[in-house]
């Protein structure tokens, strides 16, 4: 095995901060965030919703298929 160079670097774990230094370093990563345009929101949104809506639909009719399949095998 090599033996470390003298001017090799150790990764050391990073020192515990304070509460203060969280809030101000996660405010500093907010302010680099590429915030969607209002155009973009209402696209997203509206796409949520019509997938929202088309899986509701899928889980309702096949609620309604096993249904119907249950009590014909009740009835028999």
């Amino acid at each position: 095995m090599a033996k470390p160079k003298p001017n090799d670097t150790v990764a050391r774990p990073e020192r515990r901060t304070g509460l203060f230094q969280f809030f101000r370093e996660s405010f500093r990563e907010l302010k680099r965030v590429r915030w969607p345009n209002r155009r973009e929101v209402t696209t997203y949104t509206g796409v949520a919703l019509l997938v929202c809506f088309i899986m509701g639909g899928l889980v309702w009719g096949f609620d309604i298929g096993v249904a119907k399949l249950l009590s014909l095998i009740h009835v028999i």
